[in-house]
């Protein structure tokens, strides 16, 4: 074979290679900027328990992606580095939810950010592993983000996870306003409600899960949200439900007074809830004394980095709060902390 050949040979194989590599990332981009799904995928249906009075206990938990424990910053927060130290770090980080979730005295549990194997949790499985310490009851998942079509390792997708003890639930997705723009210019988060719907003796319990906007402009994108979801629970109360709404709201309902050293720069995110938007008969549930959440401009460290409350409750006029408690772990394995609350649906 002649030299001319050899090159013509090896000039098609780069052309092919070429075109490959185009193709691949037309997929990876349109096909990331087209996704719009969200879907409710039903893990575990083992529920057999039943509630017998008025009473509902919620925990509502964002787990950082298994990737914010206490040693870890992030680059979005005004930290320096966009994953986890270590696989070492997100299984330690795994271990302690799993610890905490096994403990957890919840009818109803509302997790955020609770992650399948990929790039930001450098392959560990959040998701996995939270699916089957609560396998005894009815899980459901509902992805927000998701990166797909991307090489092994490097993809990434996490959202809400709803657990529950109580048999017969049934369950909703309601989509919520979006942020403007791509993350890394292929994907969008996509806000939506997770509706747990639950009989009870007087009725039917609605728990939404909610994670809300957090580096929105102004908030103005947090606010279209908030609105959106106090519009559905309105719904779901004048059907006759008993509403708890529990996440992260990104919005501070209450801040515990603890000393900081974190910078003023370094708060652009937080803003306040604006109790204003509540209608008539709707409150605020939320632990005044022990923060949920600290900031992640560099790792923890205990009255360094600044700390507030912005995981709660809010509850329509037919329910009372009873209790309501921060499990304090000092963000050993989350930069949130579990709000656990104890709720009385007000029955004729």
């Amino acid at each position: 074979m002649s030299i001319l050949a050899n090159q013509n040979i090896w000039l098609r194989i780069l052309i092919s290679a070429a075109f490959a590599i185009l193709a691949y990332g037309i997929l990876v981009v349109v096909g990331n900027r087209s996704f719009r799904s969200v879907s409710i995928e039903q893990l575990s249906d083992e529920a057999v328990a039943s509630l017998n009075n008025q009473s509902l206990t919620v925990t509502t938990w964002n787990l950082g992606y298994g990737g914010l424990g206490a040693e870890s910053d992030f680059v979005v927060d005004g930290g320096n580095h966009f994953l986890p130290p270590s696989r070492a770090i997100v299984e330690k980080n795994i271990a302690g939810i799993v610890s905490e979730l096994q403990n957890n005295p919840a009818d109803i549990l509302t997790l955020q950010e609770v992650a399948r194997p990929g790039l930001v949790t450098h392959g560990g499985d959040v998701l996995g592993n939270v699916n089957k310490t609560l396998s005894a009851h009815d899980n459901a998942f509902s992805a927000d983000f998701t990166m797909r079509y991307m090489p092994p390792g490097y993809g990434s997708q996490h959202g809400l996870f709803s657990s529950t003890k109580i048999a017969g639930a049934t369950r909703e997705t309601v989509d919520l306003p979006l942020e403007p723009g791509y993350i890394f210019g292929l994907s969008r988060r996509l806000y939506h409600l997770h509706i747990t719907r639950m009989p009870f003796v007087g009725g039917e319990w609605s728990v939404i899960n909610v994670h809300l906007s957090a580096f929105d402009d102004g908030a103005n994108i947090r606010l279209e949200q908030l609105r959106a979801v106090l519009n559905v629970a309105q719904t779901e109360y004048e059907n006759g439900r008993f509403v708890v709404i529990g996440g992260d709201w990104n919005l501070e309902l209450a801040r515990p007074v603890r000393p900081s050293t974190t910078l003023e720069k370094d708060l652009f995110w937080l803003f306040p809830f604006p109790t204003d938007e509540l209608q008539e008969g709707w409150h605020v549930a939320a632990d005044h004394t022990t923060p949920s959440v600290r900031t992640n401009e560099r790792p923890y460290v205990k009255n360094e980095n600044f700390t507030t409350v912005i995981d709660g409750f809010v509850i329509s006029p037919n329910v009372v709060l009873e209790t309501i408690e921060t499990t304090d772990f000092d963000f050993a394995y989350t930069d949130h902390q579990p709000v656990t609350a104890t709720f009385r649906a007000i029955t004729p």
